[in-house]
């Protein structure tokens, strides 16, 4: 019997039988390296790094969207400019686990708050007063729930990331993320960093608009886990 740590913090004992697919050199089955996270070493700290990097380069290439409010207006059809960062953020925190992925979110803002000007709209600590900055906070707030319960259902063989519930739990993510979202911007208005006459405004533009791509891009993303977690598994292990 042989224990395999995880970023997760979690000793998981797994017996070499014919069942889990081992062969006698001791490597896990594909079912293991889809199960746990990549683990605390250099491959998995410069991992985090780059999906930090990554989460920076999501937000600097915008893409240019119809407008879910103009749907049903005659041509032309307006248009919006949408930023992946937040689903992208949760796609990496569920990659990486319930510890590092956390930590990769954390490193994004930390750094986009005090370093550099990495968010979609800027950076530096005026950001904490911009109405979007609560969204950030948000995706921060889920980044752990959301990779625990992944992280819990890649633990049991034959249901993974197509379980229901749990794209269930991803979507409801991404309403809590814009509930938190909503919710500071008007804590802001109330203090009035935001005018009271622009609230509207950006509740539209940052909930209202961008839901339905969030959604979308989230669950896309997220199908994708289970099979990011083995090709890294294969390449860095």
């Amino acid at each position: 019997m042989s224990e395999v740590i995880s970023i997760s913090g979690l000793e998981r004992p797994w017996e070499a039988d014919a069942n889990e697919g081992l062969n006698l050199f001791g490597q896990r089955s594909w079912f293991q390296k889809v199960a746990h996270p990549p683990r605390i070493s250099l491959n998995g700290l410069l991992l985090c790094l780059l999906a930090t990097i990554l989460l920076v380069v999501s937000g600097f290439l915008p893409l240019t969207l119809p407008s879910p409010l103009g749907l049903a207006n005659p041509e032309p059809r307006p248009m919006m400019t949408y930023s992946l960062q937040l689903p992208m953020a949760l796609f990496v925190a569920t990659v990486l686990g319930p510890y590092m992925g956390p930590a990769a979110v954390l490193l994004f803002i930390g750094l986009g708050l005090f370093a550099f000007p990495l968010f979609a709209n800027g950076g530096g600590l005026a950001y904490l007063f911009q109405p979007g900055f609560g969204y950030l906070l948000g995706v921060l707030i889920m980044a752990y729930p959301l990779s625990s319960c992944f992280h819990k259902a890649f633990q049991r063989p034959g249901q993974g990331s197509r379980s229901l519930k749990v794209l269930t739990q991803a979507l409801a993510a991404i309403g809590l993320v814009h509930g938190i979202g909503l919710a500071y911007l008007i804590g802001l208005t109330l203090a009035h960093q935001v005018p009271f006459s622009d609230l509207g405004g950006w509740m539209l533009r940052l909930s209202v608009e961008t839901f339905p791509y969030d959604l979308l891009a989230t669950a896309s993303l997220l199908c994708a886990v289970r099979l990011t977690r083995l090709l890294l598994s294969l390449a860095l292990y």
